[in-house]
């Protein structure tokens, strides 16, 4: 099997970086979700952060981008050759507000073959021969400012095109066998011997250390967002991402190998979602990736897509479809479900032959919180009840605001009332504690919870969530309201806000016993919504209400693997 070459390269590799997995993840009682990698998130996973940089797209001269010629690129991305006047044009670290840890930081640009590269934006430090040095400038974005960092590919010799192109940090790197720290230079490791910078020993660091100690108080790590799950079009084999790809940022997502490295790297358990048109034989190559790489002590969570209930994703039309098309139910909606159980179920059949049984796999079903009788369409469906060990939901508290009596409302409130709406206790009669919000308050969820808890229990299946936490968003025609947006962008940074999260979680464990898997880490927030705990790698857990709360609750709320 092919895979099996990875094996012996990085088993050499963990004596140098790889740690014992952590006791006090795997006693955690929180997981979370990774951001998407995408050239304008605010999480830098990658020592090589070219792997994050957007795709090249074609440019030339006078316009920014030129979408009359394509690029001609070759199976892992590189431009081949330009046509006459034609660039290739690639950008990192877009978006505002930056981080501001990246300011004025230095990085290398490493590359083979021949070429010209342009750069925008940052001071050209130094160039020498397949080596050049930048340093990052804040600019003028609109009202705020980014650190955008633009590469140009101006020329390139078809006979041996520049490629393999490598964004590292300038300085610093790790100490052999502690990941998780970095390090000026070699006299901060024991002996010189043990030192690996980011520049020389790129092929080996995979993972900046300060995304890996960010991720250590979880037990699992959920990777929907890396796999680009939502709306995909993967089928087969050969479509998926590989790790010789330039870039992790196209509709392929990160390759899966890098996940199971990351798992590994942490000690935690990965959670990975099956695109929801995979062929068999792709769920089978991913299974034996996973059987390959994946450490014995930890165990895979697998899922089929995601949320193939929610009508905003493709997956949701493709279910109703083959639902209706195997004619598994008279309802169009009930059989979308039925269809969904019967693929999961042939997913986790092909997974436990790959594997060899269950001792390493977790087979997770899912559906919206505040529908149990999907749960229940579900589970019913074939030998679901034997086939999966989890059932999952999104227990978000908050609400989409959609209406405008729902902003009238939000800013009738203010910051203090929103929190204090959040934690109301529920209306008479169960009903919402706030008529014009609606669902959404801590009690709200409580209640969906108990209701899913009681779907599940008839089929031996503990309920788990696949996603959670705040869900302040505005929608629509209010997705552009200033006032409103202020409004939940300081409620999620008020310090009430930590004591609203650690009641839910408080809650949660109450009426499960199982983690609550977080959405997300770390990532900006926008008018699209406040999902990272907390907003850039570089920000203090005093500045990051939900972060603090949820590693305040995990250091005094262990909970057995």
């Amino acid at each position: 099997m092919k895979q099996r070459r990875f094996d012996a390269a990085w088993a050499a590799l963990a004596l140098v970086c790889l740690p014992v997995a952590s006791l006090a993840a795997r006693r955690s009682p929180i997981a979370t979700n990774l951001a998407g990698v995408a050239d304008w998130t605010t999480e830098y996973p990658f020592v090589n952060h070219f792997k994050m940089a957007r795709p090249w797209f074609s440019a030339n001269a006078s316009h920014w981008e030129d979408t009359a010629r394509p690029l001609l690129l070759d199976s892992s991305g590189h431009v081949k050759a330009l046509a006459p006047g034609q660039y290739a044009r690639s950008v990192l670290f877009a978006g505002s507000p930056p981080d501001p840890g990246l300011s004025s930081k230095r990085f290398v640009v490493l590359f083979s073959g021949s070429g010209t590269l342009e750069y925008g934006n940052v001071q050209v430090v130094s160039r020498q021969p397949g080596k050049d040095t930048i340093q990052l400038k804040t600019v003028a974005a609109g009202q705020d400012t980014e650190l955008i960092f633009i590469i140009t590919l101006t020329a390139t010799n078809p006979a041996n095109p520049l490629r393999a192109l490598r964004v590292l940090p300038a300085a610093g790197g790790i100490c052999a066998g502690d990941p998780y720290k970095q390090v000026a230079s070699a006299a901060a490791c024991n002996s010189s011997t043990l030192y690996r910078s980011y520049a020389k020993a790129h092929a080996e660091i995979l993972f900046m250390p300060q995304f890996l100690a960010g991720l250590r108080p979880y037990r699992m790590v959920r990777f929907m967002d890396w796999q680009r799950t939502n709306n995909a079009e993967m089928q087969r084999a050969s479509q998926r991402a590989f790790e010789r790809h330039t870039f992790w940022t196209t509709d392929r997502g990160v390759p899966l190998e890098t996940m199971i490295r990351l798992a590994n790297t942490l000690g935690v358990d990965p959670w990975i979602c099956i695109p929801h048109k995979a062929d068999d034989q792709l769920v089978t190559t991913y299974a034996q990736i996973v059987k390959s790489l994946l450490a014995p002590r930890l165990r895979v969570h697998v899922e089929y897509s995601n949320e193939v209930w929610n009508g905003m994703f493709s997956q949701t039309q493709y279910a109703l479809e083959q639902g209706t098309a195997l004619k598994l139910d008279s309802d169009r909606y009930t059989a979308m479900a039925k269809f969904y159980s019967r693929r999961s179920q042939q997913i986790f059949a092909i997974f436990k032959r790959e594997l060899g049984g269950t001792r390493q796999l977790r087979r997770v079903m899912a559906t919206q919180a505040v529908v149990p009788y999907f749960t229940q369409q579900i589970l019913s469906y074939g030998d679901a009840r034997r086939s999966a060990d989890l059932f999952a939901i999104a227990p978000y508290f908050g609400t989409t605001l959609t209406t405008a009596a729902q902003a009238a409302e939000v800013k009738r409130l203010g910051v203090a009332g929103v929190l204090a709406w959040l934690k109301s206790p529920a209306g008479a009669g169960g009903r919402p504690s706030n008529a014009v919000l609606g669902y959404g308050s801590l009690a709200d969820v409580d209640a969906a919870v108990a209701a899913q808890v009681a779907a599940v229990r008839p089929f031996g299946i503990n309920l788990t969530s696949y996603e959670g936490g705040q869900h302040l968003v505005a929608a629509g025609g209010l997705t552009w309201d200033a006032q409103l947006n202020a409004i939940l962008d300081a409620a999620n940074r008020h310090a009430g806000m930590k004591q609203v999260y650690l009641q839910y979680l408080s809650a949660w464990r109450a009426r499960t016993g199982q983690p609550l898997t977080h959405y997300v880490h770390c990532d900006r927030w926008s008018v699209w919504g406040r999902w990272g705990a907390k907003e850039y790698p570089s920000q203090p857990r005093a500045q990051a209400p939900k972060l603090d709360a949820l590693l305040q609750y995990a250091s005094a709320n262990p909970l057995e693997p």
